[in-house]
């Protein structure tokens, strides 16, 4: 396997700023949600994918179409009927399927591409899930996706901070209850990203880290807040409200975002990857 260093492909400052411009017209007052999919977003631009698609963990199909506006031939599949009824309705898909995606229904060779945005370090079976989308993927076909790292984990601010103040009991079920809520099993350095596709058959192509210490720890920060339980629900239930109270915030929090870009010393290690692959003829 070719050294992930000789592959690699950094994004610039602008081409980030942009994505989070992107995305504020999106989710205009959800902010863990515009720093990621901004750096996703960013990332994307480098790539094409060639019709029919597959979209595996395919969400309601806003942030799809968002990215590639102008793909018409594309299936969704998910393993929760209730978003994916929400993705029929959306427009975006010919097809969707409830299935996991470790058990597709497809048969072999139907898709040109596969996309899978940040969904499979929420899947189980992960070995059988590569497989099953070598198996649906024409020889030589593109799965492009995007994934959490090893790097994920250590960065978690909220936690950090409530082991600072002396409450490590507190942290560890406030880390428990994150990674339980969002059912985040796989994190895995790029280099073992790699060696997983391989196994599958996969020859990597291209490899973007996203999000990087200072931003992911934010990101973090934000997204551990958001999911805080308060009354019968989270603080993210009532935080958007409050956000669109605020005179400029979208453009406001553009700026503070950038700012924290110019701080990063390391765009190498992140706590985010995107890899386009492609399967083996």
């Amino acid at each position: 396997m070719e050294s992930l260093k000789a592959i690699k492909r950094l994004l610039t400052i602008d081409e980030v700023n942009h994505g989070y411009h992107v995305l504020c017209g999106l989710y205009p007052h959800i902010p863990p949600m515009i720093i990621w999919r901004g750096w996703e977003y960013a990332a994307y631009q480098h790539y094409t994918l060639e019709e029919p698609v597959l979209d595996i963990g395919c969400g309601d199909g806003l942030f799809f179409r968002l990215v590639w506006p102008h793909i018409r031939d594309v299936v969704g599949m998910d393993v929760d009927s209730v978003i994916a009824e929400a993705a029929r309705n959306s427009g975006v898909y010919r097809e969707v399927y409830v299935a996991p995606a470790y058990d597709s229904p497809f048969e072999s060779g139907r898709f040109a591409s596969v996309f899978a945005n940040c969904s499979l370090e929420h899947m189980d079976h992960l070995s059988e899930v590569f497989r099953h989308i070598s198996h649906c993927l024409r020889p030589g076909g593109k799965f492009l996706f995007s994934v959490v790292t090893n790097k994920f984990l250590e960065w978690a601010m909220l936690p950090l901070l409530l082991r600072v103040v002396g409450e490590s009991e507190r942290a560890k079920f406030l880390q428990f209850s994150y990674l339980e809520y969002h059912h985040l099993i796989n994190f895995f350095s790029p280099e073992d990203w790699a060696k997983q596709l391989s196994k599958a058959n996969f020859v990597v192509e291209d490899y973007i880290p996203i999000v990087p210490e200072v931003t992911a720890r934010v990101f973090l920060f934000l997204d551990n807040l958001w999911h805080v339980p308060s009354g019968s629900g989270e603080l993210g239930d009532v935080l958007p409200e409050i956000f669109a109270s605020w005179l400029n915030f979208g453009s406001g929090l553009e700026q503070i975002l950038l700012g924290f870009l110019h701080l990063e010393r390391d765009w190498t290690t992140c706590g985010g990857a995107v890899f386009c692959a492609r399967k083996s003829i």
